[in-house]
């Protein structure tokens, strides 16, 4: 009803006021957060997937060095062994690395997440993390409040979440 059509104005307003002004730099922190929350679960997947592929390296590492066969270098100088050897070293180093980074976005969120109260933070799981068919009216019911409180609390946890994460954001 109306208050669906007076929120989807104020995600325009908010969006408009994020939106680049003058010279086209400026962020979008509203977007990037909704971005950081979609993502969440994904990256806390990930983790887990990047660190059993580093234990598959690490194996994989282990058995071509025992190898003993095939030390006739070709063309370039260096044998099958070595190459083999150089590239699982250098996607290990990139594993690793991605794995850093990705635990760094995960704990971020998680420190954001952490800022909210228990409400805020139900509602943006429900928005943007784990989403339930329905979920505007699981809320409802939740929190036993209409429809228009369940957006002006999401708005209000994510406009806390974004400060969070990302600090001054109306600059």
């Amino acid at each position: 009803g109306t208050s669906r059509n007076r929120y989807s104005a104020g995600l325009k307003e908010s969006a408009d006021h994020n939106e680049s002004e003058g010279n086209g730099c400026k962020m979008n922190w509203q977007k990037e957060a909704i971005s950081e929350l979609r993502n969440y679960e994904k990256r806390k997947s990930a983790i887990a997937s990047m660190t059993e592929r580093l234990r598959i390296l690490d194996e994989k590492f282990k058995s071509i060095r025992c190898a003993t066969t095939d030390n006739v270098p070709v063309m370039g100088g260096a044998s099958r062994l070595e190459d083999s050897m150089l590239n699982n070293i250098a996607e290990r180093q990139r594993l690793e690395l991605n794995i850093d980074a990705t635990v760094r976005l995960v704990d971020l969120t998680e420190r954001g997440l952490s800022s909210l109260d228990d409400k805020q933070r139900t509602v943006l799981e429900k928005f943007y993390i784990r989403r339930p068919p329905r979920h505007v009216e699981w809320l409802m019911e939740y929190f036993c409040v209409e429809q228009s409180r369940v957006y002006q609390i999401k708005d209000d946890a994510l406009y806390n979440f974004t400060i969070s994460m990302f600090g001054l954001i109306d600059y």
